[in-house]
C-alpha cells in the first residue's frame, strides 16, 4: 500500500513539473525584426485631386428667340474668333428691319415737311403777317419730328442688332463642346442651357485645395518672404490624368486664392499646364503631383504601421526589450513603401518592423539584431 502511495505521489510531481515547463516555454519572449530609426533625406511627392479648366470657357447662348436653321460646327471642332456656329431663322427679324426702315423714311418725310413749314412761318412772321405764337408752334412741331426720326433710327438699329444676333459666331479661339440643340430646335434668349461652350485650352488650369492646417506647412517648405517669391521657388509639378498616365509636360503653381473657402476652410491653388496638342480637356478630373524634399526626416516602413480610428501607431522597443504602442503623426506624402513621420518617434528609436499583428502593449520580446535605417 505504501509503495502505491509513493508511486502516485511521484507521478503527480512529474505531471506538475511538465505543466510548469510548458507554461515557461509558452511565456518565453519571441524575437521580432526591429529597425533603429535615423534622420535622412527624402525625395517624395504630394498628390492632390484637381479639376481642369481651360484658359477661357465661354457659354454660347442665343440672344433672340427662334428655330435653329443651321449648325456650322461639330462637337470637338477647333474654331477661331468670329467663326459662325449657328444660324437662327431670321425671317421675322428681317421683316422687322424692313418695317423700321419704312418708319425712318416716314419720319424723315415728316421732318422735311415740318422744316418747310417752319421756314414759311418764319418768313411771314418777319413781315408781321402772322404773330410769333404761330412761329413758335411751327418750330415745336419740327423738334417733335426730329425726335420721332431719332426714335425711328434707334428702333431700326435695334432691329438690325436682333437680325445680326441670328448669326451666332464664336467669341474666342477654342474647342466646341457638346451640341444639345440640333437643326429645327426652338431656342430662347431666356433658356437655362447654353447652345454649346467654346473653351480655349491652349493652357489648362488645374485647381486644387489645401486645408488651413496644410497651408502653412506647405508654404513653409519654400524660401521667400512674400508669396510671389515662394511661388518662384516652387518646383515644377506633374499631372496624372484619369486614365493613369502622367502628362508629358510640366506645370507651374501660379496663384493662391487670397480668401479661405468659408464652407470648407480650404485655400485654393492654381497650377498652369501648357496644352499645345489639346490632350488635356476642360472639365476633366486629374491628380496633381508636387515633388517635395525633406533634408532631415524620419521614414517608417508602411508594414510597421497600423491604423486605428484614423490614427497611426507603431510598436517601439525600450532598453528592457518591452514594446510600447506609440502614436505617430504622418505627413500627407509618402514613398512607395514608407511613411514620412512628422512627430511621435525620433532618431535612435527602435521599432518593430514585422509581425505587429501578434503584439500588444507591454509585451517583452527577445533581443534581436537591429537594422539601422540608412
Amino acid at each position: 500500500m505504501k509503495k502505491i502511495t509513493a508511486i502516485l505521489f511521484i507521478g503527480t510531481l512529474l505531471i506538475v513539473s511538465c505543466e510548469t515547463k510548458k507554461t515557461e516555454q509558452s511565456e518565453s519572449p519571441t524575437a521580432y525584426p526591429t529597425l533603429r530609426l535615423k534622420e535622412q533625406k527624402a525625395d517624395v511627392s504630394v498628390e492632390y485631386p484637381t479639376t481642369l479648366e481651360g484658359e477661357q470657357k465661354v457659354e454660347i447662348r442665343s440672344k433672340v428667340d427662334g428655330y435653329i436653321e443651321q449648325v456650322y460646327v461639330e462637337e470637338g471642332a477647333v474654331v477661331t474668333k468670329g467663326q459662325p456656329l449657328f444660324k437662327i431663322d431670321a425671317n421675322s427679324y428681317l421683316q422687322e428691319v424692313n418695317n423700321k426702315k419704312a418708319a425712318v423714311l416716314a419720319a424723315e418725310a415728316s421732318l422735311e415737311t415740318a422744316s418747310i413749314q417752319t421756314r414759311r412761318t418764319a418768313a411771314l412772321a418777319e413781315k408781321k403777317i402772322i404773330n410769333n405764337y404761330e412761329l413758335t408752334s411751327a418750330k415745336n412741331i419740327e423738334r417733335v419730328k426730329k425726335a420721332e426720326l431719332t426714335q425711328a433710327n434707334a428702333d431700326l438699329s435695334s432691329a438690325k442688332s436682333k437680325l445680326a444676333f441670328t448669326n451666332i459666331v464664336s467669341p474666342i479661339n477654342g474647342i466646341v463642346g457638346s451640341l444639345p440643340f440640333k437643326i429645327g430646335s426652338l431656342v430662347s434668349s431666356s433658356a437655362s442651357d447654353p447652345l454649346t461652350t467654346v473653351a480655349n485650352t491652349k493652357h489648362i488650369f488645374a485647381y486644387f485645395s489645401l486645408s488651413q492646417q496644410q497651408l502653412n506647412s506647405f508654404l513653409g517648405q519654400y524660401s521667400g518672404n512674400q508669396l510671389k517669391d515662394k511661388f518662384k521657388n516652387m518646383p515644377e509639378v506633374s499631372l496624372l490624368t484619369a486614365d493613369g498616365e502622367v502628362y508629358s509636360l510640366k506645370g507651374k503653381i501660379q496663384t493662391l486664392s487670397g480668401v479661405l473657402n468659408a464652407s470648407t476652410g480650404s485655400a485654393d491653388f492654381k497650377a498652369v499646364f501648357p496644352n499645345p496638342e489639346g490632350k488635356l480637356w476642360s472639365g476633366a478630373s486629374a491628380t496633381i503631383i508636387i515633388p517635395t524634399k525633406y533634408e532631415n526626416t524620419i521614414l517608417v516602413p508602411k508594414k510597421a504601421v497600423f491604423e486605428l480610428q484614423g490614427r497611426y501607431f507603431v510598436f517601439t522597443v525600450d532598453a528592457q526589450n518591452v514594446v510600447h504602442n506609440t502614436e505617430i503623426k504622418i505627413r500627407n506624402t509618402a514613398t512607395e513603401k514608407e511613411y514620412v513621420v512628422k512627430e511621435g518617434v525620433k532618431s535612435g528609436d527602435i521599432i518593430i518592423t514585422d509581425g505587429i499583428g501578434n503584439l500588444r502593449d507591454g509585451v517583452k520580446i527577445a533581443s534581436a539584431a537591429t537594422a539601422s535605417k540608412k
